[in-house]
């Protein structure tokens, strides 16, 4: 039972699918799908053509037509001047032949006559006495003379002819037409006329069997067919033959070249793929096709981008990991020494001393954590968030807004110092909540870093780009605090960076808010720096952060672009 059941399992296992990048190019399904593409259209076009030269109905029909009106007016002669004088009618063999005869006669056509009885009286084929007239080969012959080679393509259409005549359809279609001469005749002496295509074993013959009348007595039966149809056919299939072999070389060209140019370079692609998927240092691999113009060259470009990103994001989450394990080092080890102190300690007095100790490191640890937490999902929040269109002016002031009205003390103020502009707002594209959080770090920033003086402020303020191809705002955020050390002007947006003011608490700070701050403005395609603020000596009055953020481009400013 348990055999059975594992048997299975295994029969419904999923079945591993086979590296594609390795089988054999004319072995991919792209190419197969490439070369049927190609050729199915030509396939359909050249059955059909085939075919229906085979069945060339508006030849055969004006063949019949033809010959009905050319068999009218000989019944009619015959009738008039072979079927003698007088009240008793009767066909003159004689007379007969002789206008058989005189009649000029169509290449592979022929002419039979009957009489009443069923008797063949005159037949065109016996009665031509005409001399072939041609060029004598010469005397002295040393050997045979050679037959003239037929041309590979008429070689090719004659064996596709039979070919195609042994089909079932046409052989069911010869069959059903095959021609009964005698019984023809027969309808004819009734009055009866037959017309139509008909077949003596694989030829096909046009023919037309009409009775030959004085007034309304038959005298006979006249037999009007022609042989040339095949002919006709035959010489028009071989024309189309050059047309359809070029037909086919120039589809099978266009198949290569589509497998040289698509399926080749996505090979390629896939190749690299599969090579950056298993090495780990392999940033360069992706080919670069970006000269071509299409949309495998824009492949290209997007998966070396991708690559890039991808190790970019692997050497951040490297050094991420590091910098973590070596801020979390320190107040573990801080616990560590309180808790192997605390157990030798005597006093009251010490243990509570080490006690705080222990608890402003787990406070620590767990500030610390919950930053990093943010920070790994940042990513993720960013990619969920939506971009919309926020006017400067409102964002600014609800967040001059937020800080006046939640704090208790308020002893530095948070104004805005842009004046709002009826006629030219400042529209960016930005998530909403993202920017928020960047503009909320660097104002607390600021806020830390103030003096305790009712006389500072932190001031927000904006403007547009003075570049008119630029398409930027800049939002500027400044204090009057101390500034930042001219060295520390690019530090402080690395990760688990501190540089606190006197008297600030230890540990109270991760050093991860400029860094996400940047991490935000990246993904809006804008940036963040820091400078001071100088008066005229050249003392440092205050910091200033700077941001860049891309504004929102009308659709009738898109128009004046292009």
């Amino acid at each position: 039972m348990a055999s059975a059941k594992k048997s299975r399992l295994n029969f419904l296992a999923t079945r591993k699918r086979a590296r594609g990048v390795r089988r054999f190019i004319m072995f991919s399904t792209l190419t197969r799908m490439i070369f049927l593409a190609n050729l199915l259209g030509l396939i359909i076009l050249i059955a059909g053509a085939l075919t229906m030269n085979q069945f060339s109905r508006g030849l055969i029909d004006a063949k019949i037509d033809n010959l009905h009106s050319q068999s009218r007016l000989i019944a009619n002669l015959l009738g008039d001047e072979a079927t003698g004088l007088g009240a008793m009618a009767a066909l003159d063999e004689v007379e007969a032949r002789r206008i058989v005869a005189r009649i000029e006669m169509p290449d592979k056509a022929r002419i039979r006559l009957y009489d009443r009885n069923g008797a063949l009286v005159a037949d065109s084929d016996l009665l031509d006495d005409s001399v072939e007239i041609g060029q004598l080969d010469p005397i002295a012959s040393y050997s045979e003379p050679l037959e003239p080679k037929e041309i590979w393509w008429v070689r090719l259409q004659s064996w596709s002819d039979e070919w195609i005549n042994d089909w079932r359809v046409f052989r069911k279609n010869r069959e059903e037409k095959q021609r009964h001469l005698e019984r023809d005749i027969k309808s004819a002496l009734l009055g009866t006329t037959v017309s139509g295509e008909q077949y003596e074993d694989k030829k096909l013959i046009v023919a037309v069997v009409m009775p030959v009348k004085r007034v309304e007595d038959i005298q006979g039966a006249l037999v009007f067919e022609t042989h040339d149809v095949d002919t006709i056919l035959a010489s028009q299939r071989q024309g189309l033959t050059p047309i359809i072999l070029i037909a086919i070389i120039a589809s099978i060209l266009s198949a290569l070249s589509l497998t040289l140019f698509i399926a080749l370079p996505i090979r390629r692609l896939a190749r690299a793929a599969e090579q950056v998927v298993r090495s780990s240092d392999k940033r360069d691999v992706i080919p670069d096709l970006s000269d071509r113009r299409d949309e495998i060259g824009d492949l290209s470009i997007v998966l070396r981008e991708m690559t890039e990103g991808l190790y970019t994001r692997i050497d951040d989450i490297a050094k991420f990991a590091a910098d973590v394990a070596h801020e979390i080092k320190n107040p573990l080890t801080s616990l560590r020494s309180a808790s192997e102190t605390l157990r030798g300690s005597k006093t009251a007095e010490r243990r509570n001393k080490l006690i705080d100790i222990i608890e402003n490191d787990v406070s620590r640890m767990d500030r610390l954590i919950t930053d990093i937490s943010k920070a790994s999902r940042m990513d993720a929040a960013l990619a969920k968030e939506k971009a919309e269109p926020l006017d400067l002016y409102k964002f600014l002031s609800d967040i001059t807004d937020f800080y006046t009205q939640t704090r208790r003390e308020v002893v530095v103020d948070v104004v805005q110092t842009t004046e709002k502009d009826q006629d030219n707002p400042v529209i960016i594209q930005a998530l909403e909540n993202s920017l928020g959080q960047v503009l909320r770090n660097l104002v607390d920033n600021a806020l830390t870093f103030s003096p305790d003086d009712r006389t500072a402020s932190v001031r927000l303020a904006f403007e547009r780009s003075a570049n008119e191809n630029s398409d930027k705002a800049i939002i500027t955020i400044d204090d009057d605090g101390p500034g930042i050390p001219n060295d520390d002007l690019e530090m402080i947006f690395k990760r688990f960076y501190t540089q606190r003011p006197k008297g600030a608490a230890f540990g109270d700070h991760s050093g991860l808010g400029l860094a996400i701050c940047r991490q935000i403005m990246t993904a809006h395609g804008g940036t963040i720096v820091a400078s001071n603020r100088k008066d005229e000596a050249g003392e440092i009055i205050g910091a200033r952060f700077t941001l860049t953020l891309p504004l929102q481009i009308s659709t009738q400013d898109k128009r004046k672009r292009k």
